[in-house]
C-alpha cells in the first residue's frame, strides 16, 4: 500500500529537520561569540549599558533576542507533521470508509475513485496545515522582546509603555488636516 515515494518524502522531511537544527546550533554558537565580543567592547566604550549585568547574563539576553527561532519552529513543525502522518494515513481512510458506508456505499465513491483520492489528499493537507498553524501560533506567541528593552530590563530600568512622539513620514508631510472638520470638502462625496 505504501510505496517508496512515501519513504523518500519522509527521508527528505527528516533531512530538512536535521538541516534546520544544524543551522540553529551553528547560529547560536556564532551568536555566543558575537555576544562575548559585544560585551567586551561595551565594557570599554559604553560601560553604563552593561552596568550590573554579568557576561553570562548579557550572552543569554543577546542569544535570546537574535537567535533564529524560525529554524527551531520549522524543525518542530516538520517533525510533528512527520509523526502525525502515519496515524492520519490510517484514520482518514477509516473515516472515509465509515462515511461511505453510511451513505449506502455507492460504487462511484469507492476506494479506487477520484472522490476517495480527493478526500484523502485534502484531509492530509488540512491536518498538515493544522500542525503548521499550531507551530506558527507558538512562534508568534513566544516572540522575545527587543534586545535593547531586555538589556534595560536587566539593568533594572523601566521600559516606557508609550513609544513617544515620532516625526510624520515624508509622504505625509504635504498632507494638511482639514481646518473645518464639519465642512463637506471630500471631492469624492
Amino acid at each position: 500500500m505504501i510505496g517508496q515515494g512515501f519513504y523518500l518524502v519522509g527521508a527528505l522531511v527528516a533531512l530538512f529537520i536535521v538541516v534546520s537544527l544544524a543551522r540553529w546550533v551553528l547560529a547560536v554558537r556564532s551568536l555566543r561569540g558575537d555576544a562575548r565580543a559585544e560585551y567586551a567592547s561595551r565594557l570599554v566604550d559604553k560601560p553604563a549599558t552593561v552596568a550590573s549585568i554579568s557576561e553570562a547574563g548579557f550572552v543569554s539576553l543577546y542569544v535570546d533576542s537574535f537567535q533564529p527561532r524560525g529554524a527551531l519552529y520549522a524543525a518542530g513543525g516538520a517533525a510533528a507533521a512527520l509523526l502525525v502522518s502515519p496515524p492520519a494515513l490510517i484514520l482518514v481512510p477509516l473515516g472515509y470508509d465509515a462515511i461511505w458506508r453510511a451513505n449506502g456505499a455507492p460504487a462511484w465513491a469507492g476506494h479506487t475513485g477520484y472522490v476517495y483520492m480527493f478526500s484523502l489528499f485534502f484531509a492530509l493537507c488540512f491536518i498538515w496545515a493544522s500542525v503548521a498553524a499550531i507551530f506558527a501560533r507558538l512562534a508568534h506567541g513566544r516572540t522575545p522582546e527587543p534586545f535593547h528593552h531586555a538589556l534595560a530590563r536587566a539593568r533594572g530600568e523601566p521600559i516606557p509603555d508609550d513609544p513617544g512622539w515620532r516625526p510624520r513620514p515624508k509622504w505625509a508631510r504635504k498632507v494638511r488636516p482639514d481646518p473645518d472638520p464639519k465642512s463637506d470638502s471630500d471631492p469624492g462625496a
